[in-house]
C-alpha cells in the first residue's frame, strides 16, 4: 500500500475552544515532513486524531488511503512516538520492547535490531527509571520502529537530545525516508527542522498556514535588505513610491527593507541619487518565516 498521509477537513473542538479547524494537508511518501506551529496550534491534537486516539468532529485522516482504525495490523504500518514518559521505571528498556513485540506478534530479533538502531544496545538491560530524557526519546523511537513500519509519526522526537543526538536523529530519519518511508515530525525546534525536513506543514490556531517545500517557502517571502545611508528619508520615499515595501529603522542608522531584494534597493537608490554606505541582503531562515506566518495566529489565539 502507498504510505502517504492524507488529512482532509479535520476539525476538533474542546468545549468552546476550536483546537483544529478544517485542516487539510498531505504528507508524501519518501519524505521527512515537519509539522510546525506555536504552542496551542493544534499539532498534538491533529496527530492523536490521525492515530485514532481522539475522535474528530469532522473530517478524516487516511494512511495509504485507509483510516488508522481500519488497518489490519497498524503497528506494522504506522510507528508512533507521541511522548517519552509512558514507561514503567522498574522495567528495563529491553524488557519493555520484548513485551511490545510479544503483544504485537513481532519477531523477537527485532528487539535487538531496534536497540542497535537507536543506540541503546548497551543500555538495554538498564532500568528505564535511570534513563535520561534523551535515552527515553530513543526508546520511544525504538518502540515506533519495532514493527518495521512504512510510516513514522513523531511528536517532538528531538526533545532532550544533546547536539550529537540531534545529528544522529537527522541522519536516521533521512535514511528512513531514503528507503521510501514516510516521516511526519512535529517540533518547535525550528532551526533543527530547517536541516532535517524536506517539506513543512505550518499551522496556527488549528488552521493551515503553509504546506510545501522549505525552499519554496523561502522563495515566497522576500529577504530583508539592510541598507545604511545619510539620506534615509529620501531613500524611504523613493522605495515606497515604486514598491509595496516596509522600511523600518534599526540601530546605527540602518534601514531594514522588507518586500524587495538588494538589487532592487540598489537600483532605486541609484535612480534617486542616494549615496549608500552599506547594502546587504539577509536571507530569511525557517525560523524567521515561521514567526512571520504565525504572527496573526498568535495574536488571535
Amino acid at each position: 500500500m502507498s504510505a502517504g498521509i492524507e488529512v482532509r477537513g479535520l476539525s476538533k473542538s474542546f468545549g468552546s475552544v476550536r483546537a483544529v479547524d478544517d485542516l487539510t494537508f498531505t504528507v508524501a511518501q519518501g519524505t521527512v515532513t515537519g509539522f510546525l506551529g506555536p504552542n496551542g496550534a493544534g499539532k498534538t491534537t491533529t496527530l492523536r486524531m490521525a492515530l485514532g486516539l481522539i475522535r474528530p468532529d469532522d473530517g478524516e485522516t487516511t494512511i495509504g488511503g485507509v483510516a488508522y482504525r481500519d488497518i489490519a495490523a497498524p503497528a506494522s504500518v504506522v510507528g508512533a512516538a507521541l511522548d517519552a514518559s509512558g514507561f514503567h521505571p522498574g522495567r528495563t528498556g529491553r524488557a519493555h520492547l520484548q513485551i511490545y513485540a510479544r503483544v504485537n506478534g513481532f519477531a523477537h530479533q527485532r528487539v535487538d535490531a531496534v536497540l542497535e538502531v537507536v543506540g541503546l544496545t548497551a543500555a538495554g538491560r538498564r532500568r528505564i527509571g535511570g534513563y535520561s530524557l534523551g535515552m527515553r526519546q530513543r526508546l520511544a523511537l525504538a518502540v515506533a520502529m519495532l514493527g518495521d513500519p512504512q510510516v513514522l509519526v513523531l511528536d517532538e522526537p528531538a526533545n532532550g537530545l544533546d547536539p550529537e543526538g540531534i545529528v544522529w536523529l537527522r541522519q536516521l530519519l533521512r535514511r528512513l525516508a531514503g528507503e521510501g518511508r514516510t516521516v511526519l515530525v512535529s517540533s518547535h525546534v525550528l532551526t533543527e527542522m530547517q536541516q532535517l525536513v524536506d517539506h513543512v506543514v505550518i499551522i496556527g490556531g488549528g488552521r493551515l498556514l503553509y504546506q510545501g517545500p522549505v525552499a519554496e517557502l523561502a522563495n515566497r517571502h522576500a529577504a530583508v535588505v539592510e541598507v545604511r545611508t545619510r539620506h534615509g528619508d529620501q531613500l524611504r520615499a523613493a522605495l515606497t513610491d515604486q514598491y509595496d515595501v516596509s522600511v523600518t529603522a534599526a540601530d546605527n542608522g540602518v534601514l531594514l527593507v522588507d518586500g524587495v531584494d538588494a538589487a532592487a534597493v540598489g537600483r532605486v537608490a541609484f535612480s534617486a541619487g542616494v549615496e549608500l554606505e552599506w547594502l546587504a541582503q539577509r536571507d530569511s531562515d525557517l525560523e524567521e518565516l515561521f514567526f512571520k506566518l504565525t504572527a496573526d495566529a498568535r495574536v488571535g489565539a
